[in-house]
């Protein structure tokens, strides 16, 4: 009874807000005192890790159900940081508050985090956040360095690029083969998050060898995907490159696929007259006619996002469907799939959509796959489905 006294006690005193015990319970045992203070006498809410990882939850900005916050320097932020975080250092607040954070809703979720226990800016950001009225704002205390000792990090194309100029790192591109045939990093290995268990063999033998995982993009969560699951097979030192391929490319680092040569494809295709305007890349629909047209397109022909539920509830193509590609087998993709017109697939990098395109056609060896086409681009919408429409480079094979 003592000790629940001096329990309520302590909490009571740091007239602090938390979630759950064990998050006061590991505030109280190692913030400093000027962290305590600030948080104390501003009523924050204290968070522990796995509220921070549940809130982060498939590593990506579009389905992260908070916006988690980095408050220190730059240069840190690029080196790693919390996966979807945004960098709003506290001494850049000016600068930088409106681009970051100007069109958020106020009662959004917002994440802090700084430095550890010791580090002042989290609670300091905070404040400036409040005075912008937000209303929502939370302190992840234990901050970088303890993610970084249970998880993966995510990192900037800049850190990406040093440690290539270096061999210091492992790079693992997790698309579609058939996108690591396009193109990737030079010196990259091949391993689709969809073949992981058959290709862990190609995996680094020293668990702390320092591995950078990549796919199409933010909006591509296959990185993060094995991101997970090596460090859940003990791997220390994973991070993901998050811009992907496409930043890598944009910067014209290092690639290949420069010298595609086009090769006959396995899949045969009736050469059927289509609406759709066909692009040079095998199953794909041109992808700047696509863009120039699509709001008119005719009844029969359907768009199909074939992202999860939620990622097509934060924003989609306007009268598209939504089909989880990922959740099924190719039968089941087929009998989910209208049985007429010509279908487009469609998802946030055009990696899921080419995925999906493949389990017809070459898996299932869909007679009919003359009437369906995967859209090749970078797709953001919100939640008003307005949307932006970048068509990835064809090659042409």
């Amino acid at each position: 009874m003592k000790k629940l006294f001096i329990s309520i006690i302590m909490v009571c005193s740091l007239g602090l807000i938390g979630l759950n015990a064990t998050a006061l319970d590991e505030f109280n045992a190692h913030a400093s005192a000027k962290v305590k203070t600030l948080v104390t006498q501003h009523n924050l809410t204290v968070v522990d890790y796995p509220y921070v990882k549940k809130a982060v939850g498939k590593g990506t900005r579009q389905m992260a159900k908070s916006i988690v916050v980095d408050a220190r320097p730059t240069k840190l932020y690029d080196m790693g940081h919390i996966p979807s975080a945004l960098s709003l250092p506290d001494n850049k607040f000016a600068q930088m508050y409106e681009e970051t954070l100007g069109n958020v809703a106020k009662d959004k979720e917002l994440i802090i985090y700084c430095g550890g226990f010791d580090c002042a800016k989290s609670p300091q950001l905070a404040l400036m956040l409040m005075e912008k009225k937000h209303t929502n704002i939370k302190i992840y205390a234990a901050g970088m360095p303890q993610w970084s000792q249970k998880s993966y990090d995510e990192i900037e194309l800049n850190v990406a690029y040093a440690m290539y100029e270096k061999r210091a790192a492992f790079f693992i591109d997790a698309r579609p083969y058939g996108m690591f045939e396009k193109g990737t990093i030079l010196g990259a290995i091949s391993i689709p998050d969809t073949q992981f268990n058959q290709f862990t063999g190609f995996l680094p033998a020293n668990v702390n060898t320092p591995v950078i995982t990549f796919c199409g993009g933010h909006e591509c969560a296959k990185s993060h995907i094995i991101a997970k699951t090596m460090v859940s097979m003990g791997y220390q030192n994973v991070k993901v490159l998050a811009s992907g391929f496409p930043s890598w490319k944009a910067a014209s680092y290092p690639t290949t696929g420069a010298a595609v040569v086009k090769k006959q494809t396995a899949v045969t295709t009736k050469e059927i007259e289509t609406f759709l305007k066909k692009g040079e890349d095998t199953g794909t629909v041109d992808g700047k006619w696509f863009v120039q047209n699509y709001k008119t397109f005719p009844k029969n022909v359907i768009l199909v996002n074939v992202k999860s539920v939620d990622e097509f509830k934060t924003g989609h193509i306007e009268g598209s469907i939504n089909v989880n590609a990922e959740k099924m087998k190719p039968q089941e993709l087929l009998n989910a799939l209208p049985k007429e017109g010509e279908i487009v697939f469609y998802c946030g990098t055009g990696t899921r959509a080419m995925e999906a395109w493949g389990m017809l056609a070459e898996e299932l060896k869909y007679e009919d796959i003359h009437r369906i086409f995967y859209l090749d681009a970078n797709i953001k919408c919100n939640e008003k489905n307005e949307c932006t429409i970048e068509p990835n480079e064809p090659l042409g094979v």
